[in-house]
């Protein structure tokens, strides 16, 4: 067994993992997002991708994911600028947290991991990358 196909092995179940995490983030932001919003009741970042994006489908719901998700892992930062409540991210159930936050950051992990395997297997030269 050569390293390339160990390599390629590597990527292709880091691709069929980044496919079922995107097929869950679409079930979260077709049958969660309105808990997750309604937990995050008082958070202007929430509150305003609502209003600006209920009515764009499949994406706009996604996006306002996104910017629930932005609220729960960068609560801090988002409360220091007056655009979430930490109460309301406080009083979230865990198992919603859950729902919004696993997707997300596996994707991410899954993005980095494969980033790296093609790296390895030479696919992707570093040296052709500029900044």
């Amino acid at each position: 067994m050569s390293v390339n196909f160990v390599l390629d092995i590597g990527i292709t179940l880091a691709t069929v993992v980044g496919i079922v995490d995107a097929a869950i983030f679409v079930w979260v932001a077709l049958f969660r997002l309105e808990r997750i919003e309604q937990a995050l009741g008082n958070s202007k970042l929430s509150l305003d991708a609502k209003r600006q994006w209920r009515n764009a489908g499949l994406v706009g719901r996604q996006y306002r994911l996104a910017m629930a998700i932005g609220v729960l892992l960068f609560t801090h930062l988002y409360v220091k600028r007056g655009l979430a409540d930490p109460d309301d991210v406080r009083r979230m159930p865990t198992s919603l947290k859950r729902w919004a936050m696993i997707p997300a950051v596996t994707g991410s992990v899954v993005l980095m991991v494969q980033f790296v395997l093609l790296v390895l297997s030479g696919r992707i030269a570093l040296s052709t990358l500029t900044l």
